[in-house]
């Protein structure tokens, strides 16, 4: 197989230890540009990302975005992945509260309990663009999974957008590599087979 389109510092398809978040911003880097190079595009900063664009997020949301996930639309600006990060600019998907991203949210058949924790739910990402959205608590930072349409409305998966980014970093190292099941054996011993059943499939 043709490896030669790969940069020569595509990280491994392996969790790396990461010192700082400076590493693993330095790391997302290095899987962005890889990851780009499978698509065979620049790995340039997308519209709608960059410094003005996070401070006009957080100042129409009224809200900061998670320090990292604000570090990371600065400074690589990556929307279009293994799955789709939304965007903090005016491009759709943008990310924006649950209520707004999901207006039919209220018909939802789910506890009480879910529907008053998605009033502080912020959505940043779309998984493979079938309704379910990645969001995070606008107090706690902590990722949950709304899925539309089977089992539970809201689930908790991971403690920070960090991690969700982690993950995702690995999914794009699966693809690049052409190896999706030991991509998902990693994310499996990290985060629990019940996690990733829920995300996966």
């Amino acid at each position: 197989m043709d490896t030669s389109w790969r940069p020569a510092d595509c990280p491994p398809l392996a969790w790396p230890a990461l010192a700082d978040d400076n590493a693993r911003l330095h790391w997302y880097r290095q899987v962005c540009s890889a990851y780009a190079a499978l698509l065979g595009e620049d790995d340039a900063p997308q519209p709608g990302t960059g410094a003005l664009a996070v401070q006009a997020c957080e100042a129409r949301l009224g809200y900061a975005l998670p320090p990292l996930f604000a570090r990371y639309h600065c400074a690589i600006g990556r929307l279009s992945l293994a799955e789709t990060l939304c965007c903090p600019g005016d491009l759709a998907p943008r990310i924006e509260p649950l209520q707004d991203a999901y207006p039919s949210l209220d018909e939802i058949d789910a506890s009480a309990a879910e529907h008053a924790l998605a009033t502080d739910l912020l959505v940043f990402g779309n998984y493979l663009g079938n309704g379910n959205l990645w969001c995070f608590h606008r107090v706690t930072g902590a990722v949950y999974y709304f899925d539309h349409d089977d089992g539970a409305m809201l689930t908790r998966m991971f403690d920070s957008v960090a991690a969700y980014l982690d993950a995702l970093m690995l999914l794009c190292l699966g693809e690049v590599y052409d190896d999706d099941d030991s991509a998902e054996a990693l994310l499996k011993a990290r985060f629990g087979a019940a996690a990733i059943r829920k995300w996966r499939y």
